[in-house]
């Protein structure tokens, strides 16, 4: 049986002022018992240091809730920053939605 999957999008820079709502919307999100999420960049411009600190301390959560945070459209520069900071092995990464639905659909996320 699958999961419900919340899908979280950001848009515009996740940054200092966006990272404190960023990490409150995961935590509402697992409060409210969902534990598979999925993070949607497609919107996303650019991503600094306290938005990479906020996206790695949500994973944090959920991994403690026992769920899943996946990402996906992800641009050249928020990938290329994930590889820096030697992070992006700890997130399922999928090209868009449409491949995460896919992949959901093969197995499961758990």
């Amino acid at each position: 049986m699958s999961h419900p999957v919340k899908v979280v999008k950001v848009c515009g820079i996740l940054g200092h002022t966006q990272a404190k709502q960023f990490k409150q919307d995961i935590f509402d999100v697992i409060a409210a018992g969902t534990v598979q999420i999925l993070v949607d960049f497609e919107q996303a411009t650019f991503m600094d240091s306290s938005g990479l600190g906020a996206l790695v301390s949500s994973l944090k959560v959920v991994k403690a809730a026992q769920g899943t945070l996946a990402l996906c459209s992800l641009g050249q520069e928020i990938r290329m920053l994930l590889e820096l900071a030697d992070v992006i092995q700890f997130f399922p990464i999928f090209a868009n939605q449409l491949e995460f639905d896919r992949a959901r659909e093969g197995c499961s996320m758990v």
